[in-house]
């Protein structure tokens, strides 16, 4: 995207250059071809012959539709430059929605959360050779009853082909967040979703909590892949339990 906008500016300068010796041509003529063949080689006045006179016409008319032509192709081409980049930027925008969907059914790879979009593309080699942590929040359960009542999140982990599921309440996360703040400043950084005393019983607010946490779940997995060496080289479930407990 940032080529084609250079190529454009560059474009659009060279097509100005060219209007402008158009519109000069046109109102100086001839006069530039003829004015040099008004002096003979002795220094005195001579009239030019008709027949170089003409030459010169038809020089400079040829010039002319040169010239022409040259700025028609050049307007062109930025208008298909300009094209290119529209369709380049609408493919981009849809590169990206279709990334967080992907995300959103089979979880993070290192580096989901924290590629910029001048660096999204991936081999299928790499995504085939980089540990896979998955992580899902699929579904919320209510235990209890009135005002004992508390809602469970199912908490479904996959490393390759291992794959189990844990059930925690809000106050777990809430613990394993204060945890991993102090073990990992970046962690601080994290949207954790605050604790709510009245209309946490509600679905959509449910439904809300249940999409924050799982990324939140989903970003302490990737900072785990990022700075602990020894569990990238060999992600399995053992050693992620060890890291957190929480997984178990």
């Amino acid at each position: 995207a940032l080529f084609i906008n250079r190529e454009n500016e560059v474009l659009k300068v060279q097509l100005k250059k060219y209007v402008g010796a158009v519109q000069m041509l046109r109102r100086e003529g001839q006069t530039v071809e003829v004015l040099p063949n008004i002096w003979s080689t002795d220094g005195e006045f001579t009239m030019p012959e008709q027949k170089q006179v003409e030459n010169n016409e038809e020089l400079a008319s040829s010039y002319e539709r040169k010239l022409i032509e040259v700025a028609e192709m050049h307007g062109e081409l930025i208008e298909f430059n300009e094209r290119l980049h529209r369709a380049l930027m609408a493919k981009e925008a849809l590169v990206s929605q279709m990334r967080q969907e992907l995300i959103d059914l089979r979880g993070p790879v290192p580096g989901d959360l924290s590629q910029t979009s001048e660096d999204q593309s991936l081999s299928d080699f790499e995504i085939s050779n980089r540990a896979l942590i998955n992580v899902w929040i699929p579904s919320v359960f209510l235990r209890g009853k009135a005002a004992n009542a508390f809602h469970v999140y199912q908490v479904y982990i996959r490393i390759k082909d291992d794959e189990w599921n844990v059930y925690r309440r809000y106050a777990e996360f809430r613990s394993l967040h204060h945890k991993l703040q102090n073990k990992y400043q970046q962690v601080r950084t994290f949207n954790f979703p605050p604790k709510k005393a009245i209309g946490n019983k509600d679905a959509k607010f449910v439904e809300e909590r249940r999409k924050q946490l799982q990324n939140y779940l989903r970003n302490v997995m990737n900072k785990i892949i990022q700075t602990v060496p020894e569990f990238t080289a060999n992600p399995k479930k053992e050693t992620l339990i060890q890291l957190m407990p929480f997984f178990l």
